[in-house]
């Protein structure tokens, strides 16, 4: 019993810090994404609490995060206000947004299509986030200079506006921006020699604490939430999602980068510390807690990547902990707006740049620059790609690039042409003219694969050459394209008076083969590395005139 009790009290205690952590944050990333500040914390509340009921990961905590609010942002930029976010006049595409992003999941879920997320390259995902921390940065600039009036949903967009703005003859306000470089100061020595404190919270309230005491807001040089977008007291409104099909069809797209994204961020940190979690069921989750957000408010969720590592930090074990630090946002939610709204803007510009910081992994992008080629260009085509162009094309863009990259390889088996020696296999030298060559078939020879692999073998195979070996013991994938591909290969040597002969042929090809009526020479894949390559040349030997 007295286990039971402190398995519970530090599940609570891990839930709070969740929450305390989470608040500043969900607050910035709700603004951030172009929406009011209290449904940031409606999305950590109810997404974050249905993702716990219906999944099975004592990992991962659901809610707003930094990489899909841009997605966010830029899905909601032609419905942004002046002062940067959405109004009630939006609301109804905000859900439609929200309950795309969940069905498309779903969807996703029960037709196996996370699978591909395999077909992300790492460099694609790497040049994304760094992209994205560039973004983030700059997108916080003007409220960390105390500079309003300010709206732009790209890096250019927000470039040029904070440039016109400083032409018209604004300037930033000197302690807006002293509130941002001390708490800048404060979250890095934090982070460094405080790690496990709720320290963005407490700059965060001190930030609060000093605009409220003072009297501090826009009009004395330091914007505060309560002047870009109040937090109501209570519940904020909540619209249904359109039945316009035109504002579906418009954010289909926004909705699949969203979901890509999102469930890359939901693997991450459902797999961390070595965890084999059912990822299908997850994905679920993740799709019913957004469908269900739709509906009470919130914007699209996803799993948190700092908020996640935190329950791991805080020694959580159960799924309790999560669940809490949904639960405890409701009070906050419910009762404390008039401090909420007390909170300088420039305090959650800082809390995103020291978030964005961290989204840059230094060393992994040396590595990938170092070892240069496709790597290399991947990383920087897709960190270019997210600065200047839409970012659901930038993450839409790397997943086909992926999957496009993945059929391309496998189009092309890879080929190696050997000729017996008193030693094994060699390559043949450039001048030889052997009478009989061995050729080492790796990949995949499906339909789609069958012209590259004629045509190379063709270039590959000396013309001197009348008995083939086809070692297809590392070959996959074979059937009626190939078989036709070989017998083709077979009649050609036959009319030189030569020989095909397939070695290392799998049991279920060999089947496949006498199926079909097939005179292909077959020799089935041996017990042991080479055995049916020894028996084919032994064969073609014994064929050989005198």
């Amino acid at each position: 019993m007295a286990e039971r009790g402190a398995l519970v009290r530090g599940e609570i205690i891990a839930g709070l810090t969740i929450t305390l952590v989470g608040l500043p944050q969900c607050i910035a990333y709700a603004l951030m994404s172009g929406v009011p500040p209290a449904y940031g914390l409606v999305t950590a509340a109810v997404p974050g609490l249905v993702a716990v009921a219906v999944g099975k990961s004592a990992q991962i905590v659901t809610g707003p995060t930094n990489t899909t609010g841009l997605l966010i942002l830029a899905a909601l930029s032609p419905y942004l206000g002046d002062g940067g976010v959405i109004g009630a006049a939006a609301l109804p595409v905000l859900a439609t947004l929200t309950v795309l992003a969940g069905l498309i999941r779903l969807a996703l879920a029960l037709a196996g299509g996370a699978a591909i997320l395999d077909f992300l390259p790492e460099s694609v995902l790497t040049g994304f986030t760094s992209g994205a921390a560039v973004l983030i940065t700059v997108m916080q600039l003007d409220e960390a200079l105390g500079m309003r009036g300010i709206s732009g949903a790209s890096l250019i967009a927000q470039a040029d506006s904070i440039g016109r703005s400083i032409g018209g003859g604004a300037s930033p306000t000197l302690l807006a921006v002293a509130v941002s470089v001390v708490t800048v100061a404060a979250l890095l020595g934090a982070k460094r020699w405080r790690p496990g404190w709720p320290v963005p919270l407490l700059v965060v309230l001190a930030g609060a604490a000093l605009a409220a005491g003072l009297d501090l807001d826009a009009a004395r040089g330091l914007p505060i939430v309560g002047d870009q977008a109040p937090l109501p007291m209570g519940w904020p409104e909540v619209a249904l999602p359109s039945t316009d099909p035109t504002v579906w069809e418009q954010l289909a797209i926004p909705a699949l980068a969203i979901v890509l994204l999102g469930t890359l961020e939901m693997t991450v940190s459902a797999r961390a510390g070595g965890a084999l979690p059912d990822l299908r069921r997850e994905i679920v989750a993740q799709g019913a807690a957004n469908v269900a957000g739709a509906f009470t408010g919130a914007f699209p969720a996803s799993a948190s990547l700092t908020r996640s590592a935190l329950l791991r930090l805080g020694g959580a074990r159960t799924r309790l902990a999560p669940a809490l630090s949904a639960v405890f946002v409701v009070p906050v939610l419910l009762f404390a707006a008039p401090l909420a709204n007390q909170i300088p803007n420039a305090s959650l510009a800082a809390v995103l740049f020291v978030t964005a910081l961290g989204m840059i992994d230094v060393g992994r992008i040396r590595r990938m620059l170092a070892v240069g080629g496709e790597t290399r260009l991947l990383l920087v085509a897709t960190f270019l790609g997210t600065l200047l162009l839409p970012l659901q094309w930038a993450i839409v863009g790397g997943a086909l690039f992926g999957v496009l990259r993945h059929l391309d390889q496998s189009m092309r088996p890879r080929l190696r042409v050997y000729i017996a020696s008193p030693d094994g296999l060699a390559p043949p030298a450039a001048d030889a003219t052997p009478a009989q060559v061995i050729v080492e078939v790796s990949g995949t020879l499906h339909y789609a694969a069958i012209r590259n692999f004629l045509t190379e073998l063709r270039a590959r195979v000396p013309s001197s050459a009348q008995h083939v070996v086809l070692d297809l013991s590392h070959a996959h994938h074979m059937r009626y394209a190939a078989l036709a591909a070989f017998e083709q290969v077979a009649t050609d040597l036959d009319a030189r008076g030569g020989r095909l002969v397939l070695a290392g042929v799998a049991v279920e090809f060999a089947d496949y083969l006498a199926r079909a009526g097939s005179r292909l020479h077959v020799i089935r894949d041996g017990e042991r590395p080479g055995e049916a390559v020894r028996a084919a040349l032994a064969e073609v030997d014994a064929r050989r005139p005198g």
